[in-house]
């Protein structure tokens, strides 16, 4: 299987984000295609929203310093919220439209946020790569192992996006009930919930999984 996007090299501890293949290539993508077309549309009102309320409650658990990856950023909110906290942040997404708007904040903010081109569908990070990882709104199983591999020993991992409950959902983009906390039970198990949370855009309540869970030590 190609790789596609970025690779992050880590001999030791996590350096800067490098790129693999052009970013052109990864623009025909059909999921580029879908995101860059909506982020074009409406990127800087999707900016003006807050943080995950998640992230906010358990943002005390973060490392005082470290790398953290934000996995399907978007338009950065979640990574942006972390960078101000003074912690090296790499955002992925599929879309450069969305990442171009998130390091134009993140001037605007006068932080540093590392951006990369990256298909979460072939995901692969080198083994204790990164302190926490960031997954919200947004399911690639294929991803569970690639994260568990790129935590160091104690990372943590936060984690929100939604159940299917309901006929009509479409169960690959949405976890099944006790599907999250399951895939994550051999980890310390910090905080797991389902639960509903109100649409960005819709307004509309909608179910979710959260979990934050730490990585057992070596």
């Amino acid at each position: 299987m190609p790789k596609l996007g970025y690779d992050l090299q880590c001999p030791g501890s996590c350096s800067p984000v490098t790129q693999v293949i052009e970013e052109t290539v990864m623009s025909q993508h059909p999921d580029a295609v879908k995101w860059n077309g909506r982020y074009q549309t409406d990127g800087h009102y999707r900016q003006q929203g807050t943080a995950s309320q998640l992230l906010q409650d358990f943002a005390h658990l973060l490392p005082q310093n470290g790398v953290v990856l934000d996995a399907a950023a978007g338009v950065g909110v979640n990574a942006l919220f972390v960078a101000q906290r003074s912690l090296h942040v790499v955002a992925l997404d599929i879309s450069e439209v969305g990442l171009q708007l998130l390091r134009q904040k993140a001037a605007e903010l006068n932080v540093v946020v590392e951006t990369a081109v990256f298909d979460l569908t072939y995901p692969y990070f080198p083994k204790n790569c990164v302190d926490a990882i960031l997954n919200f709104r947004f399911l690639e199983r294929a991803a569970f192992p690639a994260y568990r591999q790129a935590l160091r020993p104690a990372g943590l991992l936060f984690f929100e996006t939604f159940v299917h409950k309901e006929a009509g959902d479409t169960p690959t983009y949405l976890l099944e009930p006790g599907e999250l906390h399951h895939a994550f039970a051999d980890f310390e198990i910090v905080h797991s919930l389902e639960t509903a949370v109100r649409g960005h855009r819709s307004g509309k309540m909608r179910p979710v999984a959260q979990l934050i869970a730490r990585k057992p030590e070596d």
